[in-house]
């Protein structure tokens, strides 16, 4: 015969097994809850054509124009310059086409707090397919490691993300060192002797 204090043991078992049986199968029905922040490690522009041109454009005024002529050469539209500095402006849309997104926020901060209500800054890119990407920055973010971006393409608008600060900085200060070129050294130096026109022979 079994002993009372024995049976009521089994039934307290016998329930929090069934208990934990039916919490679990709770859980598996039960999606996860997003997170706030996706890890990032992703390209931030999905180009399908060449860069054609850009045009950046800070609030207050201030705007740098580039563009390829048609040997495919850059070219500083606006300000103008005698010569353009290729290999800065390549540096430049080299950074674009390798930009990682850190972060993808899906609960993060208003437009207004991150900045993206009133862009400070805004990138026109120009593909040679005809078509444009948008991209609109805001603040930095809290830790001053990046900036806060939206990225429109094709008339899709991208959510908010997280780009890295160092990687976008060198565009933005395009604006304050467009990429002019020195002028070049004739070959041999200043021919003309100080104090003293050279006129041709006749």
């Amino acid at each position: 015969m079994i002993r009372r204090s024995t049976l009521v043991l089994l039934v307290l078992f016998v329930a929090l097994a069934a208990g934990a049986f039916f919490w679990q199968r709770s859980q598996d029905k039960n999606p996860k809850t997003e997170t706030t922040a996706t890890p990032g490690n992703q390209p931030l522009f999905t180009f399908t054509a060449k860069i054609s041109g850009l045009r950046l454009e800070r609030t207050g005024g201030e705007m740098l124009e580039l563009g390829r002529d048609d040997q495919g050469v850059w070219k500083l539209i606006y300000p103008q310059a005698e010569a353009t500095d290729i290999a800065a402006v390549e540096s430049a849309t080299g950074q674009l086409t390798s930009m990682q997104v850190l972060s993808t926020l899906e609960e993060g901060p208003s437009l207004e707090a991150a900045g993206l209500a009133k862009p400070a800054y805004r990138l026109q890119i120009d593909l040679d397919d005809g078509s444009q990407v948008l991209m609109y920055i805001g603040n930095e973010t809290p830790t001053g490691s990046g900036y806060y971006v939206m990225v429109t393409q094709k008339g899709m608008s991208g959510g908010m993300s997280v780009v890295s600060k160092y990687s976008l900085d060198p565009i933005l200060k395009l604006l304050d060192n467009p990429p002019v070129a020195q002028p070049a050294t004739p070959e041999g130096g200043d021919q003309n002797i100080p104090g003293v026109i050279l006129t041709p022979a006749p």
